[in-house]
């Protein structure tokens, strides 16, 4: 086990303790801060637990695939944070997980097991998909020509609040996200997504502040200027019918490939 604090490890030991006897338990896999090494002493200890699929199903029928356990904790209001999963889910999660998940698995150790070479798995999941890279810089660019150069100007048309407020958050989360493939970085969650590019080498100068100032304050000139800084960092060369097409075919008409997202429903 890595160097992490004495109660997060003993929290961890104990919640394997109680594991183990229980056969549909396959294994237990660190998560979160505490495998990142970036745990505070207050923080909770994630882990996911590998399950038979009949107790997958079970969880998943009773809407329990995360649960929080406080029996385990050795420190004051701490807790583990537990999401189950089955072998199915880690064995798709190295093949073709999205990003979030893959970061989810950063720095994951396999407190224990009952499936033999688990760990080299496990280890194939954190990785950053460069076969999606390319396709990733074109798509992400094409989202800030249309938040910026339409959605921004038809809002302040409108004074539509609420379309604003959308296209601000969607144009810092695809400039956010378009940095991060630039440097072959995961993106972890819209949790962490400004620490992310605060710790990318390549970016542009000032990223985080910029993006604040356009959240806190949103405004057509405002969005407008802050596209063109991160179009001036990195352009993918699209004309604006290009990812309008672009758009049209992630936003409009994804739904013929996969099922709807759950906003779109």
């Amino acid at each position: 086990m890595k160097l992490m604090l004495e109660h997060h490890k003993q929290t961890l030991e104990m919640l394997v303790r109680k594991l183990e006897p229980d056969p549909a338990c396959l294994a237990a896999i660190t998560s979160g801060s505490v495998a990142l090494g970036q745990a505070k002493p207050a923080s909770d200890v994630d882990v996911h637990l590998l399950v038979t699929d009949e107790a997958y199903e079970e969880y998943s029928k009773n809407n329990t695939l995360s649960y929080v356990d406080r029996e385990v904790s050795t420190y004051e209001g701490g807790y583990a944070d537990i999401k189950v999963i089955n072998l199915r889910f880690l064995e798709l999660a190295a093949t073709q997980g999205n990003e979030p998940t893959r970061y989810a698995f950063t720095g994951s150790e396999v407190l224990f097991s009952r499936i033999p070479g688990l760990d080299e798995l496990v280890a194939r999941i954190p990785v950053y998909p460069e076969q999606n890279r390319e396709q990733n810089l074109q798509d992400f660019s094409a989202q800030i020509h249309l938040y910026a150069f339409y959605f921004a100007k038809e809002a302040a048309k409108k004074n539509d609040a609420y379309l604003l407020a959308h296209t601000v958050s969607s144009l810092v989360l695809f400039s956010g996200r378009m940095i991060l493939a630039y440097n072959r970085m995961l993106f972890p969650s819209h949790k962490a997504l400004l620490d992310a590019v605060d710790s990318a080498q390549h970016k542009p100068k000032d990223f985080r502040k910029l993006a604040t100032e356009l959240l806190q304050a949103p405004g057509l000139d405002k969005a407008l200027r802050f596209a063109a800084r991160i179009l001036a960092f990195y352009n993918h060369g699209l004309s604006f019918e290009q990812a309008l097409g672009i758009y049209v075919k992630n936003n409009e008409r994804s739904w013929m490939e996969q099922p709807p997202a759950l906003p779109d429903r």
